[in-house]
């Protein structure tokens, strides 16, 4: 009988390896589109087509120190964008997502959350916000918020205001929140993608 070359075999596999997570992702956009969020839940918007989340303008700050984006690869991303100073709604979001991500519970570290500021926060709310939201990452657009929103064009959202993203671990926007909704949907929508999904 005849057998497959080892050399053959490990070809395959490093093509399986690398075609397996957007073969994942395809399966969690199709599940979500079609079963998912738009039929049991009107918690989140589903983003079509998929599209990156436009990162290449954003600035990561941690301890005043720039950080590659890609360090948040292979994550579900809670991306929040708000105004310089977060004030009521942004800090009310930023519990609601906290509480969120804690509420998945082995599936914590899975999770991340990015805020968006158009302007450096001041240094005492950068403090404040560190001991309130240990886990919490901030970024601010390069070029300024209005370059960065323009990004965001062809997405039929309102993004005048503050808004946040749930983006997949491969980059991608998937689901638009106004600051509205409520808790108990996001929550659906995050345990529905992290019970489907193998990645992230």
């Amino acid at each position: 009988m005849h057998t497959a070359h080892p050399g053959r075999r490990q070809l395959l596999g490093i093509i399986a390896l690398f075609l397996l997570p957007p073969l994942l992702a395809w399966v969690a956009w199709y599940y979500l589109d079609t079963q998912g969020v738009s039929t049991t839940s009107n918690a989140g918007t589903l983003i079509q087509p998929a599209r990156p989340l436009p990162a290449s303008g954003l600035r990561l700050l941690q301890s005043g120190d720039a950080r590659d984006f890609s360090t948040l690869r292979g994550h579900w991303l809670y991306v929040i964008y708000a105004g310089a100073t977060c004030a009521a709604r942004c800090r009310e979001q930023l519990y609601v997502t906290r509480q969120i991500r804690i509420g998945v519970n082995k599936d914590v570290a899975r999770v991340k959350r990015l805020l968006v500021t158009p302007q450096p926060l001041a240094p005492e709310l950068r403090a404040e916000l560190a001991q309130q939201h240990p886990d919490l990452i901030i970024a601010q657009p390069e070029r300024g918020s209005s370059d960065w929103l323009q990004s965001f064009e062809d997405v039929q959202f309102d993004t005048s205001g503050e808004f946040y993203f749930l983006v997949d671990p491969l980059g991608n926007l998937m689901m638009f929140y106004d600051l509205n909704v409520p808790a108990k949907g996001v929550r659906r929508d995050l345990q529905k993608v992290l019970k489907i999904s193998q990645i992230g």
